[in-house]
């Protein structure tokens, strides 16, 4: 009964207020709450110079990141960042045009390096064996990275958690080969002391445009206009790179 009346409660007032119900996850340093439990991020900051533009409020509400999915299909919440556009999710969902681009790598222990030689791509993993590969549950890494999941040489090499600490822990342990992700996902890690000196690039996968996804419930198609207005003019303007400048993390 809750669930219902949230969504009718939304259907009605969407326009009125102008706001639309954010869900979003801690992950450093898209989005995160600061010392003074002020939320920050690069997402966080993309997201308000877009709804300042596109005459939005922002009410936002913090939970796992696959129960953002599960509520954005619901329409308990209306708008999750940072996301992938795929077949499975327009299915409850509508997508904005790109408002920035996710890089896909391939981290290795740095003192491994002479151990893969000749890897240049993905498809060169695959004979490898010995080579078993980190990743995140939920996430999705693009179509190559989705497309390399399907060979069947890969079947019991794909290891699946959680947080990104407990992979990387993993990694420097030699329990794993590689960890695929975003690198800006290791800012988190550095501010709690993790030696990622240790650590280095064996692939970029690939760029990945990534959208605002709206559930298809309880928001519009008027809605999803004004907001990719307003990234078309966010992209023209010198404020999207002073907000990137601020966000990226030095790995080499």
């Amino acid at each position: 009964m809750y669930r219902v009346l949230l969504l009718w409660c939304l259907c009605c007032t969407a326009w009125a207020q102008e706001s639309l119900v954010v869900g979003w996850s801690s992950w450093h340093p898209f989005s995160f709450r600061d010392e003074q439990q002020q939320l920050q991020g690069l997402d966080i900051d993309l997201l308000e110079a877009i709804f300042s533009r596109a005459g939005f409020d922002a009410s936002y509400s913090e939970m796992p990141w696959a129960r953002v999915l599960r509520e954005l299909e619901f329409g308990s919440i209306q708008l999750a960042m940072s996301a992938s556009q795929t077949a499975q999710r327009e299915q409850f969902a509508r997508f904005s045009i790109p408002y920035r681009n996710e890089e896909t790598v391939l981290l290795i222990r740095r003192q491994d390096t002479s151990r893969w030689p000749g890897i240049a791509q993905l498809s060169d993993l695959l004979p490898r064996t010995e080579f078993t590969i980190g990743m995140l549950r939920d996430f999705d890494y693009g179509v190559d990275f989705r497309a390399f999941m399907q060979s069947p040489q890969l079947k019991d090499r794909l290891l699946v958690r959680l947080r990104l600490d407990q992979l990387v822990k993993l990694l420097l342990a030699g329990r794993i080969q590689g960890v695929v992700m975003d690198p800006m996902g290791l800012q988190e890690l550095s501010l709690i002391g993790m030696p990622l000196d240790e650590l280095t690039t064996l692939l970029t996968i690939q760029q990945t445009p990534v959208h605002l996804m709206l559930s298809r419930r309880t928001t519009t198609p008027q809605q999803l206009q004004r907001l990719d207005e307003a990234i078309r003019a966010l992209l023209q303007s010198p404020e999207y790179g002073q907000i990137l400048a601020r966000y990226r993390y030095p790995l080499q």
